[in-house]
């Protein structure tokens, strides 16, 4: 009875451990959260997981809070560890490079497409970022140098007020080398010179068209004081050629007065020997017909074409006549009568050969 009541406590025992849960044979010490797991922390690796791994104790119990056993196994199945996920930061972008990265992209469509000075202003915002590199800074100088050469072709084609605009510009950039700051300097300087000389010149020809050729010549020698340039010559040479003309003119014209200061005029500007020969005898035979006018009281157009005082003052002429013929002539002129002044000065060439014996020779 005893031994039948015995065997029936065993029995309740052994059904007793049968409802117990399953002993997780991975436990290791450390306490569980509410959800029945916890970090591990250390001794990870003897445990099977990982630092810093998260696990349940209880071998992931599901929402009714019992776990899966095998039949006739008295332990639990031990879950599978699971491994932490390190997520990479996405990199920063850097806006204010792609701003100046954006800016060099439109200026080098602008300097291939010539609008150098646009090209130099979306530069300068990249400065202003602080993001200059080396391409910036060449493309800058490259546009530096176009602008430049645009200066210099409007300077060489006389159209000074743009070139001036290129070359100031140039000059007060401030990303702009000392070189080409030093270029566009001397040539502002050349401009502003040649914009004096195109004055004096535009004064010199005024002067020059109203026959006022003291005051041309004194605007020409104030130009050549700046620079000798071959437009200045050339402009010279042209006033001499207008001075002898109307020098000529007017003594055709019997202007004697005027004649006689353009000729003296010429000989003062007048390089060449041989002219200034010329033009001196011109001014002695003006100073002879002027004396005779003066003490004869004779007109000018009492002595025109072929008379006797017309053929003995012509230079060109080498005709020789009979000394008596030049003693009459002498006697006439201290006479001073007015059959004398006639015979002188109306008595055509021809009549005087009839009358008088040309002399072989």
């Amino acid at each position: 009875m005893v031994r039948n009541g015995y065997l029936s406590i065993i029995s309740i025992l052994a059904c007793c451990f049968l409802l117990l849960p399953p002993y997780t044979a991975s436990a290791h010490p450390g306490r569980t959260d509410s959800n029945g797991g916890h970090t591990c922390r250390t001794n990870c690796a003897k445990w099977g997981l990982e630092n810093g791994e998260y696990h349940y104790h209880n071998g992931g119990s599901t929402s009714n809070g019992s776990s899966g056993t095998s039949s006739g196994s008295s332990s639990t199945s031990k879950p599978a560890p699971t491994k932490s996920v390190t997520s990479t930061p996405e990199p920063k972008v850097d806006e204010d490079q792609v701003k100046a990265e954006n800016y060099y992209t439109t200026a080098a469509d602008l300097y291939n497409s010539g609008d150098y000075k646009k090209a130099i202003t979306e530069l300068e915002k990249i400065y202003e970022l602080n993001k200059s590199s080396s391409k910036t800074d060449s493309l800058v100088q490259k546009s530096m140098n176009a602008i430049y050469q645009l200066a210099e072709s409007k300077s060489n084609a006389g159209d000074y007020s743009i070139a001036k605009d290129y070359a100031i510009y140039i000059k007060e950039n401030r990303n702009a080398s000392d070189e080409i700051k030093l270029k566009a300097n001397g040539l502002l300087k050349q401009i502003e010179e040649n914009e004096k000389i195109n004055e004096l010149l535009y004064k010199a020809t005024n002067a020059r068209d109203e026959k006022e050729y003291e005051k041309t010549f004194s605007f020409i020698q104030e130009a050549q004081k700046i620079k000798d340039l071959d437009k200045i010559k050339s402009f010279y040479n042209e006033t001499v050629e207008s001075l002898t003309s109307d020098a000529e003119e007017a003594f055709h014209q019997k202007q004697y007065g005027d004649a006689k200061k353009l000729y003296k005029l010429l000989v003062k500007k007048t390089e060449t020997p041989t002219l200034i020969s010329q033009y001196q005898k011109k001014i002695q035979r003006i100073q002879g017909e002027q004396l005779l006018l003066k003490s004869f009281d004779i007109k000018t157009t009492d002595f025109e074409g072929t008379s006797l005082f017309n053929h003995l003052m012509e230079d060109e002429n080498n005709s020789h006549y009979d000394e008596n013929i030049v003693n009459i002539l002498k006697d006439s002129l201290h006479e001073g009568t007015d059959n004398a002044r006639k015979f002188i000065f109306n008595v055509n060439i021809e009549e005087l050969l009839k009358g008088g014996k040309k002399d072989a020779a």
